[in-house]
């Protein structure tokens, strides 16, 4: 009895097992497309690298301490997330003095004489002027401009692999 028990289960579970071997090959047939490259980690790493460089032999090259540029963590109010920050020295100096100048006139009271538009006025010259310098700067420094380009290059792709839907 036992074995006629085994040999109706056997005739039984038989076509169940050939449907699991028969819809085994189908799911490998389904293939999956790897796409070599970088993780967008190592693009981040390699960007702040390629950065550090860049504004080192930069700052050492310049001609106005005004123009260095220096990058800082820090997390912005609110967050406990350190964001990664470069900016030349004449932007941190503003900044600098218009919170300490807020803070003197006591947040901004009458004393407040900080013209918005004015300040901008200035960051936007002083822009131009830190562009200027370093194109200027890159022209006659070939690694400066090699390494300028590069992080450009790096600078498209992270953004290409930000703007692209992520599958995983």
């Amino acid at each position: 009895m036992k074995t006629l028990s085994f040999v109706v289960l056997l005739i039984l579970g038989a076509p169940v097992l050939a449907q699991e071997t028969q819809s085994a090959p189908q799911r490998a047939e389904v293939e999956e497309v790897i796409v070599p490259g970088r993780q967008p980690e190592n693009v981040r790493v390699e960007i702040e690298r390629l950065e550090a460089d860049v504004y080192e032999r930069f700052n050492a090259l310049n001609s106005d301490d005004d123009f260095d540029i220096h990058c800082f963590k820090r997390a912005p109010t609110g967050s406990n997330i350190p964001l990664r920050t470069c900016a030349p020295n004449f932007v941190t100096r503003a900044e600098s003095g218009a919170a300490r100048k807020l803070m003197a006139d006591g947040r901004g009271g009458a004393g407040n004489n900080h013209n918005p538009a004015e300040h901008a006025m200035r960051m936007q010259e002083k822009s131009r002027e830190l562009t200027a310098e370093m194109q200027r700067v890159a022209r006659q420094d070939e690694r400066l401009m090699r390494d300028l380009v590069r992080l450009d290059e790096l600078r498209q792709l992270q953004s290409l692999e930000q703007a692209a839907p992520t599958t995983r």
